[in-house]
């Protein structure tokens, strides 16, 4: 009787404290994308084309969600962090069209990228978006700005950032 040899994979994709953003809606979303992104790097091929479903299913929501969060508190719908997020589910659609085809490597390059994206993504815009949120007083369950007197009298454009109208 032969052995067949298994190697299990480890996955380099996990929740970091650098990650953290001090506001709880956020971070909970955040931990649940890194778990899903982990899956996918993890997975067998016989699983990681629905795993790499799953986790573009939850940034299509966690997305959305941070976009709402945005036109809530006035910051512009065209602005760059919005862009940002329309592009990469752009991409992650068309990398599960592919995968869906056989490419399962992509799907797992697709996956370390957008570990190493997500990283930059985090520490800066959404730290920016998170400070906003905090600063306006933004209940994420309800949708309501608890301190609409620190609401920008425009909406952000733009990145968000100092430069940004």
């Amino acid at each position: 009787m032969s052995e067949i040899a298994t190697t299990e994979r480890i996955a380099t994709v996990q929740w970091s404290d650098a990650l953290c953003l001090d506001l709880d809606f956020m971070d909970d979303t955040h931990r649940e994308f890194i778990d899903l992104l982990a899956e996918v790097e993890v997975a067998d091929d016989d699983r990681v084309v629905a795993c790499f479903a799953a986790m573009v299913e939850h940034t299509d929501g966690h997305f959305g969600a941070e976009d709402r969060w945005m036109q809530d508190t006035h910051f512009s719908s065209s602005n760059c962090h919005s862009m940002q997020h329309n592009v990469i589910l752009q991409v992650l659609r068309e990398g599960l069209k592919r995968g869906q085809a056989g490419d399962l490597v992509l799907l797992r390059d697709l996956a370390r990228e957008l570990d190493v994206w997500f990283s930059q993504h985090a520490q800066t815009m959404d730290a920016a978006l998170a400070l906003h949120l905090r600063g306006v007083g933004y209940d994420a369950d309800s949708g309501r700005v608890l301190h609409p007197e620190a609401l920008p009298a425009q909406e952000i454009s733009g990145c968000g950032g100092s430069c940004s109208s």
